[in-house]
């Protein structure tokens, strides 16, 4: 019975571990914000975001590129060590010995030479330990160190620039993210406000076919605009659940979080011209930058494959010994200091083909450098022409939305009077929803459009 009680409890006790662990933490819920702003949403992403990180590391292995390139140009020591056996004796191994391991030796108690105490094996075999420490300064390479070090400290600012165009490229994806679910939350609250105003006009159709005043094609006509409308607030419904998924996807929580949005957004007029524009985002756009930094880097590659026609010097130290052990015993040592000198005189135009590819890329660069300019130039265009769209439709809908709701009361009005219909009142409030949309869309279209401009021209912090 006591086995089984222990038995019982090491069970408990194991299930009660297995769903502690599978309850979220006090801490992880905790972490969840309680409620999303702009500026806040932004930063959850470049904390979060796998695009954000995965610049950052890019530029942080430019850096140790730039430090692996300034590092050919110091001092280099190495380390050779080498074991070996051979038929012949070194020509440093003093021994006055005959080559072969066993001889007469008088004075032995058997009358044969011991075999020496280097060897382990009676063969005719040496066994040699050579060691080597090489100490080596580059004094001129012809300008190839100097311009790798160049290389890498452009291909690093290029790496720079491109953690700031995925910062500037995040802040839009969440800030168009963000208004994509303001503006999905207030078309689904219309859409709902359709659906109640039907049902309150369906009401007074039924009560008025229940006195006689109506007849029956009034109640079913309202009845299939109701359904439509219901079929509108599902429709809504399901672009704001796919709206805040994509938000918290971006932004790094998880998918169900439900946090609310402050709304604090109301149209931006833009002051400048389109050239005015379009000149901040040639000066301010890290591509740009980036581009005129590749042709740079073009240029550091042609140098370094020209620096193959030159010669190089270096100051070299060496310091070697040979043991026939492999024990600290030196059995012969030697040093050399002196300066190195080489020169390609001939290498069948390797290096002439090498500078020509170099040359070519500089072209490609400068084309690429081109295509960009003109690239960011249509996009500041057509962020800049949504904008002025987007403004003028803001006004259109505002006078819109107030006519509509005007008419809509007036043809409610008429119907109770009975001087008007209820196609008159279904058709005011279509019209009505229609204008609010309008209006939500033109807004939502002239902030997104504006945070579009303002990446576009690189004024994204």
């Amino acid at each position: 019975m006591k086995n089984y009680g222990l038995y019982g409890t090491r069970l408990l006790l194991s299930a009660f571990i297995l769903l502690s662990g599978l309850q979220p933490s006090a801490q992880a819920v905790a972490s969840e914000p309680t409620t999303l702003t702009l500026p806040s949403s932004i930063a959850l992403a470049l904390e979060n975001n796998p695009a954000m990180k995965l610049a950052l590391s890019s530029q942080e292995k430019a850096v140790w590129g730039v430090r692996q390139a300034k590092g050919y140009n110091g001092l280099s020591l190495g380390y050779n060590y080498t074991l070996a056996r051979t038929d012949q004796a070194p020509s440093w191994y003093n021994n006055s010995t005959s080559k072969y391991p066993y001889s007469y030796d008088p004075t032995a108690s058997d009358g044969i030479r011991n075999f020496p105490a280097w060897s382990d094996t009676p063969s005719n075999t040496y066994t040699a330990y050579k060691h080597e420490l090489k100490l080596q300064l580059p004094l001129y390479t012809g300008g190839k160190i100097e311009n790798t070090i160049n290389l890498a400290k452009h291909g690093s600012a290029a790496a720079t620039l491109g953690t700031t165009a995925t910062r500037q490229q995040l802040t839009l994806e969440v800030t168009t993210s963000y208004l994509n679910v303001l503006q999905a939350r207030n078309l689904t609250e219309v859409a709902q406000q359709g659906v109640d105003d039907l049902g309150a006009h369906l009401k007074n159709v039924e009560n008025f076919y229940d006195a006689g005043t109506v007849s029956r094609s009034d109640v079913l006509q309202t009845q299939v605009r109701l359904a439509n409308s219901r079929n509108n607030l599902i429709k809504a419904q399901n672009s704001y659940k796919l709206a805040r998924y994509k938000l918290n996807t971006v932004i790094g929580l998880s998918l169900h979080n439900e946090a609310p949005l402050t709304d604090n957004f109301s149209s931006k007029p833009n002051s400048q011209t389109v050239d005015e524009t379009v000149a901040t985002a040639l000066k301010n756009r890290p591509e740009m930058a980036q581009a005129n930094l590749k042709i740079s880097m073009a240029h550091d590659k042609v140098k370094i494959a020209g620096s193959g026609n030159l010669p190089t010097v270096a100051l070299v130290g060496t310091e070697t010994w040979t043991d026939t052990t492999p024990s600290s015993t030196k059995d012969r040592n030697s040093w050399l200091v002196g300066v190195n000198v080489q020169l390609n005189v001939f290498d069948n135009g390797v290096t002439k083909s090498e500078v020509k590819q170099t040359e070519h890329e500089v072209t490609e660069a400068q084309e690429q450098a081109r295509q960009v300019a003109d690239k960011i130039s249509l996009e500041v265009c057509q962020a800049y022409l949504s904008v002025q769209e987007a403004t003028e439709r803001i006004t259109n809908n505002q006078v819109a939305v107030h006519q509509s709701q005007t008419d809509y009361g007036l043809a409610q009005e008429r119907y109770e009077a009975g001087v008007g219909t209820n196609l008159d009142v279904i058709d005011a409030e279509l019209a009505m929803i229609q204008a609010k949309t309008n209006y939500i869309q033109a807004l939502y279209d002239s902030n997104s459009s504006m945070a579009q401009l303002d990446k576009a021209m690189g004024v994204v912090k």
